[in-house]
C-alpha cells in the first residue's frame, strides 16, 4: 500500500513531471495547470484497459480512473490514453517527451516551453528553466531568442535615419542621373563630357548606398519583433550578402569617383587656358574606360569575400539548422569537441583545417540516408543584422587585414580629395586677385568665394564620414575601446550621409531647386507662426502686415533677380 501526500495548498506545477504533475493537476492542486486526462477517449482497446472506463473525481479531492472487471468488480486504470489511442503509462504523461506520437500526451502541460515543429514536424519540449539560461536547447534555438529585443536597426531613431537617407539619396541621385542623360548629347568638350560622365558615376554609388538603406530599413519592418526568431537564417541568406554587396560597392564607387573627379578639376586648372579637345569616339573611350574601372574595382572589393576559393579567409561560421547537438552558428574552434569525441585526437588543431575539411568530417558523422545535411555558411557580410562590410575586426581576425587595407585605402582617397581640392582653391584665389579692377574682377572673385564655399564643404563633409570611422575602427581594432555599440549610428548616419550631401555639391541644378524648396516652406512655417502668435486685432492689421511681409518678399525677389543679372 503505498500512501499519497496531496498538499493542502495549490502550488506551482512548473517544475512538476510525470506521475506528479499528472496527479497534483488532476486533482486541482495546481493554480497554473489543467488535467491533460480531458477530455478521455473512448472505445479504445489497450492492453490492462477496458473499453468501458470511467473517470471519476473522490469526495475526499482525490481522483480515480477505475474500469469495470469481468466479476464487476473496479479496478484501476493504469493507463493514459492518447488521442490516437496509443495507450502510455502514467509516468510518461507531461514528461517533456512527446511518446503518444501525436503530442496529447504534452500539448496540455504547463511544464514545459514548446519549440516550434523541426525540419521533420517533430515537437520538442524542454523545461522552464532552460529558456533564457545561455544555452541553445531548441533545434532552431528560440529558447536564447524568445526573450531577446535584438533588431536590423536598433530604435526608433536610427530607423527613422535610414529611411530618410534613404529616400531622399535616390530621389536626389536619380535626378542627378536623369539630368545628365539628358545632355549628354549636347556636350562638345571632352572635359566636360568626362565631370558630366563622373559625376553621373558618383550619382549611381550614391544611389546603391540610398537603396540599401531603404532596403534595409524596410528589412527592419518585415521582421519587426520576429527577427529574435529569424536572425539565424537572415545572416546567413543569400539577401544579406546581396545586400553588403551593394552597399560596399556604392561607397566605394562614390569615392573612387571622388577622387578621380577631385584629380582631374586639379589637372585642368594647372593646364590654365589650354582649349578643351573635342568630343570623339577617342575621348569617349577614355571616359568610358575610366567609369568602367572605378565600377570594376568597388564591386571587386565588395564580391572578393563571398568568393568560393577566398572561404576560408572570410567564412566565419556554418550554421546547421536541423542537427541537434550543433546549435547556433559553430566556428572551427567550436568543432573541436565534436570531432575529437567521434574521431579521436586529430593530428592537427581544428582551426587549422579548411572549411570543406570540416564539412567533410562533420558529414561523415551522420549516416546519408536522409543526403547530405543542410548546412549555412555565415559569410564576411552577416556579421551584424545591417549586413555591412566588416570595418571593426578584432587583432585575432583572419579578415582583418583585408578590412584594414580598403580602410588604409580609402584615407589615402579623402587625402588625395582634400589636397587637390586645397591646391584647386589656391590656384583659384590667385587667379582671382590677377584681375585687378573692372566687372570682369568683380564676377572672378564672387565665382571664387562660391568655389571656396563648395571646396570646403565637399572636404568637410568627406572628413565628417570617414575620418571617425577610420579612426573608431582602429581602436576597435587595436582594443583600445569596443566600438561594437557605435556600429549601427557610424553605418545608418555617419556615412551614408554623403549619398544625401553630394548631389547638392556636384549639381547645381538639385541644390538650387532643394534651396528654392526649403525656402518656400520655411516661408509658410513663418507665416503659419505669425498668424497663430499674432492678436486679432480690428480693422485687418492682420491682413495688413500679411501685404507688407508680401512686399518685402517681392522685394527681396528683385533684389534677387537683378543681382543675378548683374
Amino acid at each position: 500500500q503505498i500512501n499519497i501526500l496531496i498538499p493542502s495548498q495549490k502550488l506551482n506545477c512548473s517544475y512538476f513531471f510525470g506521475e506528479i504533475y499528472y496527479l497534483l493537476s488532476c486533482s486541482n492542486r495546481c493554480y497554473n495547470a489543467e488535467c491533460p486526462q480531458s477530455p478521455l477517449v473512448a472505445g479504445v482497446s489497450c492492453s490492462n484497459q477496458h473499453q468501458r472506463k470511467i473517470f471519476s473525481q473522490r469526495d475526499d479531492g482525490n481522483i480515480a480512473l477505475v474500469r469495470p472487471s469481468n466479476g464487476g468488480r473496479f479496478i484501476i486504470d493504469k493507463t493514459f490514453v492518447c488521442q490516437n489511442h496509443n495507450c502510455i503509462p502514467y509516468h510518461k504523461v507531461c514528461d517533456l517527451v512527446d511518446d503518444c506520437g501525436d503530442g496529447s500526451d504534452e500539448e496540455s502541460c504547463t511544464n514545459h516551453f514548446g519549440c516550434s515543429p523541426n525540419y521533420n514536424n517533430s515537437q520538442q519540449y524542454i523545461p522552464h528553466s532552460s529558456v533564457g539560461d545561455g544555452t541553445y536547447d531548441c533545434v532552431n534555438l528560440e529558447d536564447e531568442l524568445i526573450s531577446c529585443n535584438t533588431r536590423v536597426i536598433r530604435g526608433i531613431l536610427l530607423k527613422s535615419f535610414a529611411w530618410i537617407i534613404g529616400i531622399l539619396s535616390v530621389t536626389f541621385n536619380i535626378a542627378v542621373t536623369g539630368k545628365g542623360i539628358s545632355i549628354l548629347s549636347s556636350i562638345s568638350s571632352s572635359d566636360r563630357l568626362f565631370d558630366q560622365v563622373i559625376i553621373m558615376v558618383i550619382s549611381f554609388g550614391d544611389f546603391l548606398v540610398g537603396g540599401y538603406l531603404a532596403t534595409i530599413a524596410a528589412v527592419d519592418t518585415f521582421f519587426s519583433k520576429n527577427f529574435c526568431r529569424k536572425q539565424f537564417e537572415w545572416l546567413v541568406s543569400s539577401e544579406c550578402s546581396t545586400l553588403g554587396v551593394i552597399s560596399t560597392a556604392g561607397s566605394q564607387v562614390s569615392l573612387f569617383s571622388m577622387t578621380l573627379l577631385s584629380v582631374s578639376r586639379l589637372w585642368k586648372l594647372t593646364k590654365g587656358l589650354c582649349p578643351s579637345k573635342p568630343v570623339d569616339k577617342k575621348e569617349i573611350m577614355k571616359v568610358a574606360s575610366a567609369a568602367l574601372i572605378v565600377l570594376s574595382l568597388s564591386f571587386s572589393i565588395a564580391i572578393i569575400p563571398l568568393l568560393p576559393r577566398f572561404e576560408d579567409e572570410f567564412v566565419n561560421a556554418i550554421y546547421y539548422p536541423d542537427v541537434k547537438f550543433l546549435k547556433g552558428f559553430y566556428h572551427k574552434s567550436d568543432f573541436k569537441h565534436p570531432i575529437t569525441e567521434y574521431y579521436g585526437k586529430p593530428r592537427y588543431e581544428v582551426t587549422d583545417l579548411s572549411w570543406m575539411s570540416i564539412r567533410k568530417l562533420t558529414q561523415n558523422m551522420f549516416t546519408n540516408r536522409n543526403g547530405e545535411l543542410e548546412h549555412h555558411l555565415l559569410h564576411f557580410y552577416g556579421n551584424d543584422p545591417v549586413c555591412l562590410f566588416k570595418y571593426f575586426v578584432s587583432p585575432d581576425d583572419p579578415q582583418r587585414w583585408y578590412s584594414l587595407g580598403i580602410l588604409g585605402l580609402n584615407f589615402i582617397c579623402f587625402t588625395i580629395i582634400t589636397i587637390s581640392y586645397v591646391l584647386v582653391n589656391i590656384i583659384s584665389l590667385q587667379s582671382s586677385y590677377q584681375v585687378c579692377e573692372g566687372a570682369a574682377a568683380v564676377i572672378i572673385r564672387k565665382r571664387s568665394q562660391k568655389l571656396q564655399r563648395k571646396v570646403s564643404m565637399i572636404i568637410a563633409t568627406d572628413f565628417a564620414c570617414w575620418i571617425p570611422f577610420i579612426v573608431i575602427a582602429l581602436l576597435h581594432t587595436t582594443e583600445v575601446m569596443d566600438a561594437t555599440d557605435y556600429y549601427g549610428l557610424l553605418s545608418i548616419i555617419i556615412l551614408p550621409i554623403n549619398s544625401v550631401i553630394n548631389p547638392l555639391l556636384y549639381d547645381p541644378v538639385i541644390s538650387d531647386t532643394v534651396t528654392k524648396v526649403f525656402r518656400g516652406l520655411m516661408s509658410k512655417v513663418r507665416q503659419l507662426v505669425t498668424r497663430i502668435t499674432s492678436p486679432r486685432c480690428k480693422g485687418g492689421n492682420v491682413v495688413e502686415m500679411e501685404v507688407r511681409e508680401k512686399d518685402q518678399t517681392t522685394s527681396r525677389e528683385t533684389v534677387e533677380r537683378q543681382t543675378t543679372s548683374i
